[in-house]
């Protein structure tokens, strides 16, 4: 569909799409769609729009306004909104492409990666985030049938990629990902002693307070649920290659009592050690 908007370019498209009632209740979904050549008088402002934006910035470079701030759009920019506030984004001669949808969790999905990246995530030419999104527009330009299922597996799966990309705060000439793979080397190494937040800190040397903050933004865990997530996956696999005792596990995994171990162990994953060594794999 040719779009007459002021700004927008000859061989510009949009596509629109009504979600089935499934799909509203189950899946990621689409509400349009579009692949936008535009000159420099295109302008979207609105205080509110019932649905989330990825955009692409293929070429050229835009404006954005989003949480009362101002960030300069350049090509391989990725654009990640929550449309339900106030935004505005200007085009300074680009070519996007984009897509509307919403979903029963896209809010929090939405704001894991927010707090994470931000709005605007540079993108690699050869990302599969690129390819997902250039599949679900083809599919409209092809004229062909959306399966709203394959459409909800191609959005989770560009939100989930964003959401492992890492973080580009940069902290004493040391990016991000290395302090936190050194940090991460560090407790599968040491899980089973005593480990405390000093000691993490101490060893990527940077402030307590610095690195839980940076370590729940690189990895979505604390640094004590990543350490309690790696005492349990040793544990789980001596509970299913050893015939050590359960006590015997819980003091060699790095908990204090055989009590803690089996509380921690059932909250995570709804059945006593027990009864996971004997359930078949």
């Amino acid at each position: 569909m040719i779009i007459k908007e002021k700004g927008v370019l000859e061989n510009s498209q949009a596509y629109f799409h009504t979600p089935s009632n499934i799909a509203k209740s189950l899946f990621f979904y689409l509400t349009c769609a579009g692949h936008f050549y535009c000159g420099e008088g295109y302008c979207v402002e609105r205080q509110q729009h019932d649905s989330f934006l990825l955009m692409s910035v293929k070429k050229g470079s835009g404006l954005l306004k989003y949480n009362e701030k101002s960030i300069h759009l350049k090509s391989g920019d990725m654009v990640l909104l929550n449309c339900h506030r106030y935004h505005l984004y200007q085009s300074n001669n680009w070519e996007t492409q984009w897509i509307h949808f919403s979903g029963n969790i896209t809010d929090a999905y939405f704001q894991l990666i927010h707090d994470k990246l931000g709005c605007v995530i540079p993108i690699k030419k050869q990302s599969i985030v690129l390819e997902l999104l250039n599949e679900i527009i083809d599919s409209f330009a092809n004229n062909t049938p959306i399966s709203e299922p394959l459409v909800s597996c191609h959005i989770q799966r560009i939100l989930a990629e964003l959401l492992q990309l890492p973080a580009t705060e940069v902290v004493k000439s040391k990016t991000s990902s290395s302090i936190i793979l050194s940090s991460i080397n560090f407790i599968r190494a040491n899980y089973h002693k005593k480990l405390a937040l000093d000691d993490l800190a101490t060893h990527v040397n940077i402030s307590p307070y610095h690195f839980s903050r940076l370590f729940k933004k690189e990895t979505g865990y604390s640094p004590y649920e990543y350490i309690t997530i790696t005492r349990l996956n040793q544990a789980k696999s001596l509970l299913k290659t050893t015939d050590l005792t359960i006590k015997e596990i819980a003091f060699s995994v790095g908990f204090n009592s055989e009590s803690n171990f089996v509380t921690c162990f059932k909250k995570h994953g709804d059945v006593t050690p027990s009864k996971f060594r004997t359930t078949s794999v």
